[in-house]
C-alpha cells in the first residue's frame, strides 16, 4: 500500500541531519514532533512544537531502572516516554509536519527508544488512517532498507538535503 505522507531524511551517521532540520524548522512554523540534538555533548530531546529542550541522554549515576542502553551510550527511558508522548500529541496536531529524530537499531533491534509508538504512527499512516499532516522520519542510510522493510513502508519519499534548504 502507497502512502505519500511519509517523508524519510536519510544520511550518514554525523553527516548534520538533525542541525539541517533545526535550520530548516526556523523557516517551517507548523511543524511537531521531536529532534535529539546534541547540546554541549550530551544527546537532548528537543520538543518542536513547543521548543524544549529535555534530557534524553543520561549520566553513569542515573538510576538503572530508568536506563536504556545501546554501545555506550546511556538514555532516560523517561526521557523516550515523553519523546512518544510528543510524537502522539503531533499527530493528533494541526501541523503540517511531524518529525521524528531518529528511528534507528533501538527501534528496530530492540524494540525500545520510541517503540512502540513509532510503530503505531507509521502504521497509521501506511493505512491512510492519518493524512491531516506529513511524517518526517530521520533515519541513518545505513538502516534505511532494514527500516523501510520492517515498518512495511513501500512508496515513503526520500528526501535529500536540497528539500531543506
Amino acid at each position: 500500500m502507497s502512502n505519500n505522507n511519509i517523508y524519510i531524511l536519510s544520511q550518514p551517521i554525523h553527516s548534520g541531519k538533525t542541525t539541517l532540520l533545526m535550520n530548516w524548522l526556523q523557516r517551517t512554523p507548523n511543524a511537531a514532533g521531536i529532534l535529539t540534538p546534541d547540546v554541549d555533548k550530551w544527546r537532548m530531546l528537543y520538543d518542536v512544537a513547543n521548543k524544549t529542550y529535555h534530557p534524553l541522554q543520561v549520566r553513569a549515576s542515573h538510576p538503572v531502572n530508568d536506563l536504556v542502553m545501546i554501545g555506550k551510550y546511556r538514555f532516560s527511558k523517561t526521557g523516550f516516554h515523553l519523546a512518544q508522548q510528543l510524537l502522539l500529541k503531533g499527530v493528533e496536531s494541526k501541523a503540517e509536519w511531524v518529525i521524528a529524530d531518529e528511528v534507528g537499531l533501538l527501534e528496530i533491534k530492540q524494540q525500545s527508544g520510541l517503540e512502540p509508538v513509532i510503530s503505531k504512527i507509521i502504521s497509521l499512516y501506511n493505512n491512510r488512517q492519518i493524512q491531516q499532516n506529513k511524517l518526517l522520519l530521520v533515519i541513518r542510510d545505513y538502516l534505511l532498507d532494514e527500516a523501510r522493510l520492517h515498518y512495511k513502508i513501500e512508496n515513503a519519499t526520500v528526501l535529500d538535503k536540497s528539500f531543506f534548504e
